[in-house]
């Protein structure tokens, strides 16, 4: 099957996650990093952010999500990734991460997909671009 018998520019898919305590403990963990600005309040309140950030992580993870499970889903391979974060995400804050299809390269089953993410001001805080390998396994 052509990827262009299943998806076409301009489709869209969202998702979304709540940032919490146990979120950035938990990213922590997992990745290693417990840089003081994410995990203590003291240090974070004496940076420009006045408070504790979330790891860049969490958006990462949230666009794989996007990625793997509804844009295109099963089948996604990441090929390349580039990502820019605008704004620092807090604690309490909620993200939503907006997938669309940019371009589709028939011949390679390649799909490059925009993703931007907001915050519950609808502040953009995260742009990344995203060029998946997908894979019809159906």
């Amino acid at each position: 099957m052509n990827i262009s018998e299943k998806f076409q520019i301009g489709q869209t898919a969202q998702d979304h996650v709540i940032v919490t305590e146990k979120l950035i403990y938990e990213t922590a963990d997992f990745s290693g990093d417990y840089n003081p600005v994410h995990t203590s309040e003291d240090f974070a309140r004496k940076t420009p952010f006045k408070s504790r950030i979330a790891h860049s992580l969490i958006c990462e993870a949230l666009v794989s999500r996007l990625i793997g499970t509804q844009l295109p889903g099963a089948g996604a391979i990441f090929i390349s990734l580039s990502f820019n974060c605008l704004k620092p995400i807090y604690i309490g804050d909620e993200i939503k991460a907006v997938g669309t299809i940019k371009e589709m390269e028939e011949e390679k089953s390649i799909l490059t997909i925009e993703v931007l993410c907001f915050n519950e001001r609808e502040e953009l805080v995260v742009e990344s671009m995203v060029r998946v390998l997908y894979l019809d396994i159906e």
